[in-house]
């Protein structure tokens, strides 16, 4: 089913508030219940990562529920509603709580935020992965998402500031406060926006094998279990490159903290203005070739920068510019992926595993995503390494930051494009999946 571009930019739109609200909730909220709000240093620190911890089962289960409840009003509809409701529902009890809020009020709010947010992601992913069986165009469904992820960030990013100029205020809740009303406000109207332009496909029956042998086809499906290794090895490569930007732009190119936040601008807009090449490029050759090229830029840029002059802006911001193409192309192509994935796994068990696959993928990207720092900043730790702003550093600890910096990013990374590369589900082998499919009785196509 082709969709034009009006409906797509309506269907991509949810992404927008999904990411706007995974930025603050890493970098902003964490400092302001300590600070504003007044809760305890450590016990805000526990809270976060027992919140992260928790959530991380309710993916499995949202992915069961989506393969195997059945709705009057489609299988994705009701559970991307009750998604955007508890999301904008704890988003506005945690960006708009007030001081004296207690431990575990500022644990339910948080809780509530990222389960409403899990099933809110899911069920977009999933329902992405259905809209279409044409190979090329899941490249740009998923583009189109990845797009509007990036779009979101730049936007919260500028939220803080931008509120700080309007209100003439420094105070850290005016911020807060803009970030939250704007998440409710794009949550709500991007929900709006798909309901009203996308319809669902045929739904296939529920599933009549018990629940362990749906996760049995996760480790089963060959294809499935490569998909997750280039999606882990490419996601942690990202964050360790992520958990020590600040330090080696601070430490080892000498910027200011100010400086150095404000170089991340040219790096996500460049990530946006190239998802279109990606996509591009995937059409000519591949999403698995078009996955290892993205890779190998990486490879190449971030080495770079561990080796720029110090000090020098006008250098930093177009190698940080090349260094964000790569940034958008790893997550949407995986996605794209999958969605050929989940044919496969249609032709040869018969069974749809939308939900489950994608959210054992949103797993797998999540835990990518929380594992760096604690991978990361032993490893500083060891090297003698000084975190705090203006510290002292020796040159064998700069040294050691430097090599972690580029080996560590690299060595995941060029697994990740090893393990892509050989890809067999290029356009013709899938094709072929599309066309057994067609000739047998397939409820999601019917």
């Amino acid at each position: 089913m082709a969709i034009d571009r009006w409906r797509l930019a309506a269907f991509t739109a949810p992404a927008f508030p999904i990411a706007a609200a995974g930025l603050p909730l890493t970098v902003h909220l964490p400092p302001y219940y300590a600070g504003t709000l007044g809760l305890n240093l450590a016990l805000v620190g526990l809270i976060f990562v027992a919140v992260r911890i928790i959530d991380l089962p309710f993916d499995l289960l949202f992915g069961q529920m989506l393969d195997r409840a059945r709705w009057r009003w489609g299988r994705f509809r009701p559970w991307f509603v009750i998604g955007a409701v508890l999301m904008t529902a704890f988003t506005a009890f945690v960006f708009m709580a007030r001081p004296g809020i207690s431990p575990l009020g500022a644990f339910g709010g948080l809780l509530g935020l990222y389960i409403g947010m899990s099933l809110f992601l899911l069920t977009h992913l999933a329902w992405a992965a259905t809209l279409t069986d044409v190979y090329h165009d899941r490249s740009r469904i998923f583009g189109w998402i990845q797009a509007a992820t990036v779009l979101g960030l730049l936007v919260v990013l500028a939220l803080p500031p931008l509120t700080a100029r309007l209100l003439h205020t420094t105070a850290p809740a005016a911020g807060i406060h803009a970030m939250g009303v704007f998440l409710i406000l794009t949550s709500a109207l991007s929900t709006i926006l798909v309901l009203a332009t996308t319809p669902e496909r045929a739904m296939p029956p529920p599933p009549s094998a018990p629940v362990h042998s749906d996760f049995a086809r996760v480790l089963v499906n060959a294809l499935m279990r490569r998909l997750l290794l280039a999606d882990l090895l490419a996601g942690l490569a990202t964050g360790v490159l992520a958990a020590m930007f600040i330090f080696v732009f601070e430490h080892r190119l000498r910027f200011d903290a100010a400086t150095a936040s404000a170089l991340l601008l040219p790096y996500f807009l460049a990530g946006l203005v190239a998802a279109p090449l990606w996509m591009k490029l995937a059409y000519r050759i591949g999403k698995h070739r078009t996955a290892g090229v993205a890779g190998v830029l990486f490879c190449i840029t971030a080495t770079v920068i561990a080796f720029l002059p110090p000090g020098n802006v006008m250098v930093a911001i177009p190698v940080l510019a090349l260094a964000g193409m790569p940034f958008t192309a790893f997550p949407f192509l995986m996605r794209a992926m999958l969605a050929d994935v989940l044919d496969v796994e249609r032709r040869d068990s018969g069974r749809d595993c939308t939900g489950l696959f994608s959210a054992t993928l949103v797993m797998t990207t999540k835990i990518a995503h929380a594992l760096p720092v604690g991978l990361v900043y032993p490893l500083l730790a060891l090297i003698g390494f000084q975190a705090a702003p203006g510290a002292i550093n020796s040159d064998a600890a700069i040294a050691g930051l430097v090599a972690l910096f580029v080996a560590l990013p690299l060595l995941l990374m060029a697994a990740a494009v090893w393990v892509v590369w050989r890809w067999p589900l290029d356009q013709a082998a899938h094709a072929a999946v599309v066309a057994e499919l067609a000739l047998s009785v397939d409820p999601v196509r019917s």
